[in-house]
């Protein structure tokens, strides 16, 4: 079988095996500017677009940027490949798709051309900007919900207008030359799991422009919006075989494919200064408030990726399929852990819970996805807050079970200790800069928990309520160093 290079002159020798875009390249608008191009945004909102592109709905493509540098040369592969790549659906039976995604017009790594990227933010051409730059890539406080003043890249920021590094320090000059040149409205919208993205982020942006430039504020106020969203794929990251797959089985040569699980949702808050693309139309829900489904998410699936992560990976499963069909973790996580999460919820329009539930389940079941544990493992201390602590002091302050929330909360604490229960060493990986300190405090959190939790996020507990915490956090994880992951689990249920 002859292999076809991913090629715009290629796509008709691979049509037959792999769906490809039937538009015309030529005429795409580069009104959507991107800042944080990976493989979430690839599978998610450019699939989104690429739908509407198909139906002929919008003429709207993406301008992707990056404002970190690339770990790898994704200029020379998008140029090499005429900025195409390829999407592979997986579903839980077993089936595939393959479908070459057109949407993106052109690529820049504005870390190292920060002039043209701030140019690109400004220029009345672009319309919306998107944004997937993780929760760390909002540099706020999780308390405030404003930028973080004590964090080096902020105060960088704020005493270098001109030599932006972080995505509010990028828009904020955006935005003042965009009031330079006319004043041309924009709308900017946040797809990271952070709950209230938009409010989030609008913080962090007006405070920049409070401080460097209030002559803009008042036409910000007016002119620019902020949706919220709540984004749901899940999207392993690239594999080498990945790429052969695609090769072997779709005689398609792409060097940076992605691959995404058949379930998709996208929840957008209906706040728009501009003409954005009809994402309705595509399939995603334009409702009045996102929060409600932020909450779902996070607290269910992120948070039940986490409570499945940890511990599982102690029980020595490498793979999520495979975890979460062992009976015992099945039964943990579907009928403990979500159903204590799920009263801390709002009540969710349109959604039916057990159904959700239910769902997610058979996610995390998808075997053809390749999931590992050790993606779900990777630590944040501001996702680990948002996902599993939060739900946690809801549940304390309200007095509802919380068992097996604490579980989780301790197998995070023995997974990130370092060690085994075979005293082999476990690959912690976080974006928390000092990594040695965060595996010392978790290795002393029987001694010293409150050392623990200020390493891994925020409770939101009174004193009374964290003293009487703090027992019960004790008592699960001096269990399981005593009794094992599977002995204390097996007492849990």
């Amino acid at each position: 079988m002859e292999i076809f290079e991913l090629k715009q002159n290629n796509l008709p020798a691979v049509k037959a095996r792999v769906d490809i875009p039937e538009y015309d390249r030529g005429k795409v608008e580069g009104s959507v500017v991107h800042i944080g191009l990976g493989n979430f945004h690839r599978a998610h909102q450019a699939y989104y677009l690429d739908v509407l592109l198909n139906r002929g709905i919008t003429r709207a493509g993406i301008f992707e940027m990056n404002i970190v540098p690339d770990a790898f040369p994704l200029a020379d592969i998008f140029a090499r490949q005429d900025r195409l790549y390829t999407l592979i659906t997986k579903s839980p039976d077993g089936a595939a798709s393959a479908r070459v995604i057109g949407a993106i017009t052109g690529y820049l790594n504005a870390s190292r051309d920060k002039e043209n990227g701030i140019s690109r933010l400004a220029d009345d051409r672009t319309k919306l900007v998107t944004l997937t730059v993780t929760e760390n890539g909002y540099y706020y406080d999780k308390k405030s919900g404003g930028p973080d003043m004590s964090d080096p890249a902020v105060r960088h920021d704020l005493e270098n207008p001109v030599d932006p590094s972080t995505a509010a320090g990028f828009l904020s000059a955006a935005l003042k030359r965009r009031y330079e040149n006319g004043r041309a409205p924009l709308t900017v919208m946040s797809c990271d799991n952070i709950p209230s993205n938009g409010h989030v982020l609008e913080s962090c942006v007006m405070a920049f422009c409070r401080e460097l430039y209030p002559e803009i504020v008042r036409w910000i106020e007016d002119s620019v919006s902020f949706p919220c969203s709540m984004v749901d794929r899940i999207t392993p990251g690239t594999t080498p075989e990945l790429v052969d797959e695609l090769k072997n089985s779709y005689a398609l040569s792409d060097a940076w494919p992605v691959c995404g699980e058949d379930f998709i949702q996208w929840v957008l808050e209906d706040n728009f200064k501009t003409r954005v693309p009809d994402y309705a139309a595509a399939g995603v829900q334009v409702v009045k408030g996102v929060e409600p489904y932020e909450f779902m998410k996070m607290r269910l699936l992120n948070g039940g990726h986490a409570a499945l992560g940890f511990s599982s990976y102690l029980l020595g499963f490498r793979m999520v399929d495979e975890a979460i069909t062992h009976p015992p973790m099945m039964n943990f996580i579907r009928k403990h852990y979500m159903e204590e999460v799920t009263p801390t919820l709002e009540p969710v329009p349109g959604i039916d819970l057990n159904a959700y539930k239910d769902t997610l389940v058979s996610r995390f079941s998808n075997k053809s996805i390749a999931d590992t544990i050790l993606r779900l493992t990777a630590f944040s201390s501001v996702r680990f807050t948002n996902f599993v602590l939060k739900p946690l002091s809801i549940a304390i302050q309200r007095g509802l079970p919380h068992k097996a929330i604490t579980f989780a909360v301790a197998g995070c604490a023995r997974f990130l200790s370092g060690t085994d229960e075979e005293g082999r060493p476990i690959p912690v990986e976080s974006d928390i800069d000092d990594v040695k300190a965060l595996k010392k405090a978790a290795a002393g959190a029987l001694d010293s928990p409150g050392d623990f939790f200020s390493k891994v996020g925020t409770l939101d507990l009174n004193g009374k309520e964290l003293q009487a915490f703090e027992v019960e956090f004790k008592e699960c994880l001096s269990a399981i160093y005593n009794r094992g992951i599977a002995g204390v689990l097996d007492a849990l249920l």
